[in-house]
């Protein structure tokens, strides 16, 4: 039985019960059981399932991964998370993810004002809220709004302009106010080191997000001059989604971490907190030869925290609370998308669907004797001479030299020698039968469409 990769991507969500791909939750209710259960009700799909438990799952692996590095590493910082909201606005989604998540003050990343208005009706004041990307005066004072309603917002400027939008907002709202509140601030950093994964360009020099050295020196005396650099708190950098190799991310931290410090030192003294963006991968494929990443959850979390202490402590100032806005970690895996399929395209010839002639063209008859002779022995020699004659048959098809029986016969024919070659060396693993098993294998119309903007 085929297993389609399960035990990469299945994160053990899913098992095999009784040749039926099954939830492990609960009592393993089967996927088509589910499936029929909605049928019968009158819905026949494609049929979007969701399960929460999934999710909790999900952050409560997050946390204890952290949270085991901090003990293991007597980290002083806090690691805290943020969910990006770009990943799944659907209020299903978010109503569950915030009733699962409420336990670990697990918060909210918006990009949008649309999504920040999403994070301040569902974040619980207390939890984190980030706003990244490109904001305007009027995104901008939501911001200050929302900090005024108690939320624990910050503000990541991606440029100069931002940052003077902050500060003229900042006036108008607190100008009259005996106990100005404002949000925290973070500055969104152009690192040096290249990104990685999709969005790869995200992140890196030649990005357009972030700031680069001489302007974070900018910002740094700007908001000294205007007297609100008591409200930076953060460090912020990305280096793409979907991070294949935990190498380019380490180089990433390094970096950071010395940004971090030298603005500590320089005196941003309520600096308490480095955002390291999203970018944990996960598995999507069947193929261990293939994988998505080549690191564990436990591995990205000590080198996270390790790295930090390190430099913090190199450098003389306090290790900073840890953020992470990982989407694609969270959520890929608590939703299963089941489709009817219309149409099954089988490739099961048999030898009843042969149509022989009294007098076929030689290599007709010799892949006939192919298939009535070939054994363990001689499995691969005929295997190789059956594809051979195939191409030779097709080639006098193309130039009228055989007819529409003939080419009919040779497809039936070498396709039973390759089932009886792959068979007959099933203990072998080479990449030829593999794509050989590739090539006769079932195909079903699913009744779907995938759309990647």
């Amino acid at each position: 039985m085929h297993d389609f990769g399960l035990e990469l991507w299945g994160d053990n969500n899913f098992l095999i019960k009784e040749g039926r791909l099954a939830l492990n939750h609960a009592n393993t209710p089967s996927l088509l059981e589910m499936t029929q259960r909605v049928r019968e009700r009158g819905y026949k799909g494609p049929l979007l399932l969701r399960f929460p438990h999934l999710v909790q799952k999900q952050i409560a692996t997050l946390f204890d991964a952290f949270h085991t590095a901090i003990e293991t590493f007597d980290y002083q910082g806090r690691f805290r998370a943020v969910f990006p909201l770009k990943v799944n606005q659907y209020p299903n989604f978010i109503h569950a993810l915030m009733r699962v998540a409420s336990p670990y003050g697990y918060g909210l990343e918006a990009g949008s004002k649309a999504e920040l208005i999403i994070a301040m009706s569902e974040t619980p004041v207390g939890a984190p809220i980030t706003v990244n990307g490109f904001k305007d005066r009027e995104m901008i004072a939501l911001c200050f709004i929302a900090a005024k309603m108690g939320h624990d917002i910050t503000v990541t400027i991606e440029g100069l302009g931002e940052l003077q939008t902050i500060i003229e907002v900042n006036t108008d709202f607190n100008k009259e106010s005996r106990a100005p509140i404002s949000p925290k601030i973070g500055v969104r950093i152009r690192l040096h080191s290249s990104g990685i994964g999709i969005w790869a360009k995200s992140g890196g020099y030649s990005s357009k997000f972030g700031l680069t050295s001489t302007e974070l020196l900018e910002a740094f005396d700007l908001m000294q001059q205007s007297d609100i650099l008591d409200q930076l708190s953060m460090v912020h950098f990305h280096i793409g989604s979907q991070m294949s190799e935990i190498a380019p991310l380490k180089k990433a931290l390094r970096e950071a971490g010395n940004i971090y410090a030298d603005l500590k030192n320089r005196g941003a003294t309520a600096l308490t907190a480095i955002n390291i963006g999203g970018g944990l991968a996960v598995e999507y494929g069947q193929h261990s030869h293939a994988q998505e990443r080549n690191y564990s959850l436990k591995e990205f979390a000590n080198d996270v925290v390790f790295l930090m202490q390190e430099i913090a402590k190199s450098k003389g100032v306090e290790t900073p609370d840890i953020f992470t806005e990982s989407g694609r970690f969270i959520a890929a895996s608590h939703s299963v998308l089941i489709a009817p399929v219309l149409e099954l395209f089988s490739q099961e010839y048999h030898h009843k669907g042969l149509r022989p002639k009294k007098s076929n063209p030689p290599l007709v008859d010799e892949l006939y004797d192919l298939f009535e002779t070939i054994h363990r022995g001689n499995a691969r020699e005929y295997l190789h001479d059956a594809l051979d004659h195939m191409e030779s048959l097709l080639t006098l098809f193309d130039l009228g030299y055989i007819d529409l029986e003939d080419r009919s016969n040779t497809e039936i024919l070498v396709n039973l020698i390759i089932k009886k070659a792959i068979n007959l060396l099933k203990n072998e693993d080479t990449k030829e039968l593999k794509r050989l098993q590739n090539r006769i294998q079932e195909k079903y119309l699913v009744n779907f469409s995938a759309f990647e903007s």
